[in-house]
This record gives C-alpha cells, structure tokens and sequence, in this order.
C-alpha cells in the first residue's frame, strides 16, 4: 500500500543522518531538514539524506513531539504482510525466553521494530495500545496482525496515555475484538492474579517487575516481615506471602490496597495493608519500632524530565533511609526505578547518602533490569527503563 513512487520524503539534516541511519528510530524537530508538503500526521515517508540517498522509512507527525519514527531501513511496504512480520519476529524472540507465566509482554514498540504499539498477553487476552499517529492511522492493519499471529481469542484497547495527546490523538479505550471479562486473570508461578481491563494502569499489570518479583521472593524468609513501599496491587507482598513472610503493603491508592486485599484471599495468603503517602507512613512504622527482613522500594515515574533526576533521587534517599533503619541485619532491599532518566548511578548515589542517614553500610548484591519480554536494543536507549539495586544490610 506504500509503493516508493508513492510516498512524499522527509531529508534529515547531515547531523543527524548517521544517528537515524545507525538504526536509532528517532527523528526529532531539529533533525528535520525538509519535509514534502501535504503529508498528513501519521503518514508513511519516505527518509532521506540531504543527497538524496535513502535511509529507510517511517511514521512522520510534523506537530507530534517526535515527528519521525522509523520503521524500517529498507524500501518494504508498510502493509499487513510488514507488521505480520514485526509480530511474528517479536513472538520469536520471546520464545523459551519467559517461563512460569501466561503473562508476557507481545510488543515493546521500537525494540519490536513497531514504533508506539505496546501489546500485553494475559492467558486468552492481549491488551494493545497505540501511541502515535501511524500506529492510529494503521490500527486495522496492526490490529489485524495480532490478532492472526497471536490467536488470541480476545483483546481491549487502553490507548489512554498523554503521548496521543501530544500526538494530536483522542483517547480510546474498549474492547477490540472477543469478550473481554470484567475481570482479566493469568498466572505468574503459583499465583492466580486478576485485574479489570479498564480500571488498572498501563495495559493492566505490571509484567516488567516479574523478574524482581521472583528475586525478593526468594530472599522472604517464613515468618518474617516483608515491606512493600509503593505497592500498588502488591505484586511483590504477594509472592512474599506465599513465601511464608509476613508482608505490609504500602501505597496511596485505597482502591489498588483493596484489590490487593481481594488477591490475598483468592490466593490463601495474609497481607497487611497500609494506606497513605508513603514517607509518612514509613516515619510512622518506624515509630512502631516496626522490623523486616526484606524490603521493596518501588515508586511510580519520579522523573519524566531530566530536570526532575535531582527531586527523584531525594525521594528515593528518604524512602531508602527509612527502609534501612527498620531492615535487620543480613536484610535485603530493593531500590527499583521505571524512570529512563534515572540512571544506575543516580540509585547508586541516593543509597549511598540513605545509607549513611540510616547509620550503616550496605553492599551492592545485584543490579538488575527489565526481563527478556521487554528487550533493550543498543540502538534504542530510551529502550532501557528499569533498573533496581539489591542491597544487603550490613550489621
């Protein structure tokens, strides 16, 4: 549908041709040099250098915030054959990769070579959104490949995030295709968890901690105390429990405590709930002279602007300090960022300080980062977002 003799060109400036052509899939504002009238937001172009030369193609937005996006550095046609393709590619590279789960992550839009489409497996149902203007302008397309190389029988759509909107889109969110229970479950080792396809972030879950989840399970000792700072619906004070610990689940959101309370009866295990900010109510167990022998410090997005990195790492500091201070001996915490400007580093350097303030030191047991279903391309640094700090407290 996009033959070459068809598409309008966009020519990159000479600075940025041997970043774009080096397979980074960004073009941004100032790498624009020209771009051919009359193309519409979410327009398949054609990439060119200032002499000529074709680079590749992609999705072009002139008012997105990133008005290119590449899709390939061939001539292919975008069409269902193209992203039938890209599918089948990502369903491959995952393969024998996940185990223990019927929940993985399908697509990670440009490390899958699908720029802007996030696709989430739960057992029988995807969950896809689309977050830019091509994406939009394919959906059937895109839809239509997942749907055959997937087979699953049903899927919704939670394309709700601020990125549409900055690409000019409305927000869609509903059922695509099948019947789409008010209740999604899956599994995740011996666990049984549930979500409401339209009521949870993201696409539903949050399938990038697994790997961590399983990590501070197996340092949850029978009996003892496990905290769980910023818990949301308590992934981690979950599989803790079902490791013997005693768990307490922290967070702000009334509503993700009482499904975590909801989780924990269907899956016959204890977890304490403690609704409030999350500083405050760490000053207060403090206060409680409460003790753990492992801890979780997981909070959502501190720094969206590179300019938020210094408030985060404060935030961070704090939380850390408190955890710390109430950790015995030998125990373990996990300092975990889904920030991309957040560096190792930056966690490095706000654990130092917290474990200063706490009056004791600290190893570095593991620097983890997201599993295998959410792949980091070299080419592609934004694609590496999570990253977490084990730490053993010293006695």
């Amino acid at each position: 549908m996009t033959r070459a003799s068809r598409l309008a060109s966009v020519t990159l400036k000479a600075g940025a041709v041997r970043r774009v052509a080096g397979r980074y899939p960004f073009g941004h504002t100032g790498d624009i040099a020209e771009a051919a009238p009359g193309i519409t937001p979410g327009d398949v172009v054609e990439v060119r250098a200032p002499d000529g030369a074709v680079i590749g193609r992609g999705y072009f937005n002139t008012g997105g915030a990133t008005p290119l996006r590449m899709l390939t550095w061939g001539r292919e046609d975008i069409n269902l054959d193209f992203y039938r393709s890209r599918v089948r590619a990502a369903l491959a590279r995952r393969e024998g990769r996940i185990t223990g789960t019927d929940g993985v992550r399908v697509l990670y839009a440009e490390a899958d070579g699908l720029p802007g489409v996030i696709a989430d497996r739960f057992g029988d149902v995807l969950g896809v959104q689309l977050r830019n203007a091509g994406a939009e302008r394919h959906r059937d397309l895109i839809l239509r490949a997942l749907r055959e190389e997937t087979g699953a029988p049903s899927a919704f759509e939670r394309s709700d995030t601020g990125e549409r909107r900055r690409e000019g889109l409305e927000l869609r969110t509903g059922v695509l295709w099948g019947e789409v229970p008010e209740r999604v479950t899956f599994h995740e080792d011996d666990l049984t968890l549930h979500f409401n396809p339209f009521d949870a972030q993201k696409t539903g879950f949050f399938l990038d901690q697994r790997d961590n989840r399983r990590l501070m399970r197996s340092l949850a000792a029978p009996g003892e105390g496990f905290l769980d700072v910023y818990s949301y619906t308590g992934g981690f004070s979950l599989h803790a429990a079902r490791a013997g610990a005693k768990p307490v689940a922290l967070d702000k959101d009334e509503k993700a405590l009482g499904v975590l309370e909801r989780e924990a009866r269907e899956n016959g295990v204890s977890v304490g709930v403690r609704w409030g900010d999350a500083l405050e109510t760490l000053t207060a167990l403090e206060r409680e002279k409460r003790s753990f022998g492992a801890a979780v410090l997981d909070p959502p997005t501190l720094a969206k602007r590179k300019e938020d990195v210094p408030r985060a790492k404060r935030i961070f500091t704090d939380g850390a300090a408190r955890a710390l201070r109430m950790l015995r001996p030998g125990g373990h915490l996990l300092v975990s960022t889904c920030a991309h400007y957040i560096r190792v580093d930056d966690l490095l350097d706000a654990a130092r300080v917290a474990a200063g303030e706490a009056e004791c030191d600290a190893e570095v047991v593991a620097v983890t980062y997201q599993p295998a279903d959410h792949p980091h391309l070299l080419s592609v640094p934004e694609s590496l977002y999570l990253k977490s700090l084990l730490l053993r407290k010293e006695g």
